[in-house]
């Protein structure tokens, strides 16, 4: 149980610094796991990934993370990245 929750703090400080290329990643699983299942569940995969989509979003505006210092850059002028299958 250990190595699982050292494994998630890994993969949550990845996502908290690069959250374009998590979401990146998270686009392109989606799309396996739609063309595997035959489009059975896209509607569910869909969903799941717009949650996520929306929590990458958020993680590009936490405090000390953006700015000039930090490795993200805010949310721009297009605002955070949305899920588009």
């Amino acid at each position: 149980m250990a190595n699982l929750q050292k494994l998630l703090k890994q993969v949550l400080s990845y996502v908290r610094r690069n959250p374009d290329a998590a979401n990146r990643h998270l686009r392109k699983a989606g799309e396996t796991v739609k063309q595997r299942t035959g489009g059975k569940y896209d509607r569910h995969i869909d969903k799941a990934l717009g949650g996520a989509s929306r929590y990458l979003g958020k993680q590009r505006g936490r405090p000390g993370r953006g700015g000039p210092h930090g490795r993200g850059h805010g949310d721009g002028p297009g605002g955070p990245p949305k899920y588009r299958p």
